[in-house]
């Protein structure tokens, strides 16, 4: 029996996979297990941020695992106090602290707690379209389509149009926090503009509300900054990360303000295995890399080539940031990822059906890009002649 036909009989069917089994990879590429070799410009969901099995990631969790594989959060551990010093000083600021989690959807259920537990207030208001993961609260706060025919969920958010300022201003009336993405990715690469993000920021002042930034994909040097937060130049009061945190070792966090850190108490949240040892010093290796091999400028630079670069009349538009991005075709984008993928390139899709995500890893450079490009004229060329 192939790993296919095993996954398929033993692993419940939640999501359409790819018509192929992965064994490894490295940099920007993963090779199956009959050695068809792709490059990977979606990189697992955003998680390769500085490309597949790093080394220094993989060579300090092998370290680590022979010291020390486990202990809970009873007892203070080194390298758990050194990842949380390393996302404050490449994310926060001087005085912020950090929840460790193990995922995106652990990070943004503990903020709304933390918000809801600083505020004393309970009502949460989120921005229509956002994907802020599969548990009880956040999926609640998700949009329409992965919540629909799930009862019970959410009496206290609310939902409000993306980018509207006037109805932010009426909903958090009496409301905990204002909860989004700065760039929308599963739904296309929907991208906030600095002066809404701005704007929420001083109607959370004006209610007493906390701004909720989910980082979990433009966090981390994806948006050619350390995280929206520079991006933009807004300033939340709590930002959550996972994703490429640790390189993919499960990993999420939340980062809090000093002002917001001061009144979180005891026994407010809890994890057993956030910050575990091993999650810990993948974390540290990862941000050190994107740090040392000036991922955060590359990304930024990637962004300048394929805007300038992929002049196609059948891309109408590209939405996002730094390697956040979002071509929007002008017709459903299925055939062409199917052609793109049948020329062993892996891109992803979005909600927005006419939407093409590039989330690859941040090493990616000029001739990996070019690849893209190339594949893109080719398919597009044989769209023209078939007409």
């Amino acid at each position: 029996m192939n790993s296919m036909n095993l996954e398929d009989e033993f692993v419940l069917p939640t999501y359409e996979k790819f018509p192929f089994a992965l064994e490894r990879g490295e940099g920007c590429w993963v090779w199956d297990e009959n050695g068809g070799k792709y490059l990977d410009l979606y990189g697992g969901h955003a998680v390769a941020a500085i490309g597949h099995s790093p080394s220094v990631v993989t060579d300090a969790i092998a370290k680590q695992s022979a010291k020390l594989l486990f202990y809970s959060n009873l007892v203070y551990l080194k390298v758990r106090a050194e990842a949380a010093k390393a996302l404050v000083d490449f994310c926060g600021e001087k005085g912020s602290q950090v929840f460790f989690c193990n995922s995106g959807a652990e990070a943004n259920e503990n903020a709304m707690r933390i918000a809801r537990c600083v505020t004393g207030k309970a009502k949460i208001v989120v921005a229509e379209g956002g994907f802020h993961g599969r548990t009880a609260a956040a999926i609640a706060a998700t949009g329409y389509k992965y919540r629909k025919n799930m009862s019970g969920l959410g009496a206290d958010i609310v939902h409000v149009p993306f980018g509207d300022l006037a109805a932010a201003e009426a909903a958090l009336t009496d409301a905990a926090a204002f909860l989004l993405e700065p760039i929308q990715s599963v739904q296309g690469a929907t991208t906030a503009t600095s002066e809404y993000l701005q704007g929420l920021e001083a109607l959370c002042k004006k209610r007493g509300a906390l701004l909720i930034f989910d980082e979990v994909q433009t966090g981390l040097g994806r948006v050619g900054a350390p995280s929206a937060r520079h991006a933009f130049q807004a300033r939340p009061g709590l930002q959550t990360f996972a994703k490429a945190l640790a390189s993919g070792v499960p990993a999420g966090a939340v980062l809090a303000t000093p002002e917001v850190a001061a009144k979180v108490k005891p026994g407010a949240l809890g994890s057993t295995f956030g910050g575990g040892p091993l999650a810990s010093v993948a974390i540290s290796a990862t941000i050190k890399a994107i740090v040392d091999q000036n991922l955060v400028e590359n990304a930024a630079e990637m962004e300048d080539l394929i805007r300038a670069t992929f002049k196609f009349p059948q891309i109408k538009e590209i939405r996002g940031k730094g390697l956040l991005l979002g071509l929007v075709l002008d017709r459903p984008s299925k055939a062409v990822r199917d052609a793109l993928l049948a020329k062993k390139i892996i891109v992803g899709g979005a909600d927005d059906a006419n939407v093409i995500r590039l989330l690859p890893p941040l090493t990616v450079g000029p001739a990996e890009i070019g690849l893209l490009r190339g594949a893109l004229e080719e398919i597009f060329a044989a769209e023209t002649v078939a007409a």
